[in-house]
């Protein structure tokens, strides 16, 4: 037994060639009961203490930004991250962040050859900023209808930031019917990286405000056109004719403004570079449609150097359209309760007189008209629109929806 103490108490502890002789603990267990353990402790507490010293004598001594390549570093926020090994700032051009940026992520766009995937006239947008990562019966209603009528496009339906719910049936069923539908979920901070949204979105309070996620949409159907060329279309259009006939546009809302709720461009059409310049540095987040509808029709002034709407025209607009009131917005928002009210007995049978044949999508302000019931047995207007437009939507739509 003295044997045993006496090795025990004559143990030496040895770090970096350093010897800690710890015979003067020896006492504790020969006084206590639970000295051997309070030994024991105090060994980890100074093994513990030696490692962290040793740690911070490392990143004292040697750089932190080594070229190892991005790979590794694949879990770095890219609102943080450093913007290269030797470039110590992140996006932000704050100087504390401690990993490189990982090179992002490829889209689902970036894994078709060029050729066909970015030919901005076969391509056509839609963007779920809601997080919801499912559509609803209007919004599949509107994807389906531009399917319909356009079936040499590739409709690509953008999900942002969320995994897409394909159990949805009606979601299912417009997959099977139509194989001109995409539905593509999109990585937000990837889908930015290197864009002139990327400061505006890691270092801007634009979410803090009411409308963020109409802003959002606002900023990334202007870079998404820019990206890919294209047309965009908001949720809430219902298309009753072919679009591919119409190039480089948009479309006026009223006498006194456009809209962008539908847009095409060329790809890098300078026009689109325009816009989301203004977009970054004229943004206001608390202002209904200062980022949207306001932003067209102010930087269409400035490209067509006029400033009504009426002189836009394909001269002065040095190639960019701006389509009629009756092209997208044959129904004035401020009269949508007419697109869902019940019509008499004696008006069942009668035609829509504002679908003329200059019509090519409704608009039906979902903002406005979300919670309007829709009656799939009724002869409103919206229904007599998503019969003949969205059949497949139409058959799986509830009674009431």
């Amino acid at each position: 037994m003295a044997s045993d103490n006496s090795t025990e108490d004559q143990s030496l502890f040895v770090d970096s060639g350093h010897h800690l002789n710890i015979r003067k603990f020896g006492w504790l267990r020969r006084q206590l009961p639970a000295g051997w353990s309070i030994m024991k402790l105090l060994l980890l507490t100074t093994c513990a203490v030696y490692f962290i010293l040793f740690i911070q004598w490392g990143n004292h001594h040697f750089p932190q930004h080594v070229n190892t390549g991005y790979s590794v570093q694949a879990m770095a926020d890219r609102g943080t991250c450093c913007l290269s090994s030797d470039h110590l700032q992140d996006i932000c051009g704050r100087t504390n962040c401690t990993l490189p940026c990982p090179k992002p992520k490829p889209s689902v766009f970036d894994d078709h050859p060029r050729e066909s995937i970015v030919d901005h006239n076969q391509n056509a947008f839609f963007i779920e900023t809601s997080g919801s990562g499912s559509l609803t019966i209007r919004q599949t209603c509107a994807v389906e209808s531009l399917a319909l009528h356009n079936q040499n496009l590739t409709v690509n339906v953008l999900f942002v930031d969320v995994p897409i719910n394909t159990s949805v049936l009606v979601l299912q069923q417009l997959k099977e019917k139509y194989s001109n539908i995409q539905l593509v979920s999109i990585d937000l901070d990837d889908y930015l990286a290197g864009t002139v949204l990327e400061h505006w979105y890691h270092c801007t309070e634009w979410n803090k405000g009411s409308f963020y996620v109409n802003n959002l949409s606002n900023g990334l159907r202007l870079l998404t056109l820019q990206k890919y060329g294209g047309y965009y279309f908001d949720l809430d259009i219902i298309s009753v004719r072919p679009v591919t006939f119409y190039r480089n546009f948009v479309a006026v809302q009223d006498a006194t403004s456009l809209n962008n709720d539908v847009i095409h461009a060329d790809l890098k059409n300078p026009f689109i570079e325009m816009a989301i310049q203004d977009f970054v540095l004229n943004f206001k987040a608390e202002i209904w449609g200062h980022n949207g509808p306001s932003l067209i029709t102010r930087v269409l002034r400035k490209w067509c150097n006029v400033t009504d709407i009426e002189s836009m025209d394909y001269v002065p607009c040095r190639g960019f359209n701006v389509l009629p009131t009756t092209s997208f917005h044959p129904v004035h928002y401020g009269q949508m309760k007419t697109l869902f009210v019940l019509p008499s007995a004696n008006e069942t049978g009668a035609r829509l007189s504002w679908l003329t044949e200059t019509v090519i999508g409704v608009h039906v302000w979902n903002k406005l008209s979300k919670n309007q019931p829709i009656y799939k047995n009724s002869t409103q207007d919206y229904i007599r629109l998503a019969r003949a437009h969205c059949p497949n939507v139409f058959s799986a739509a509830p009674d009431v929806f």
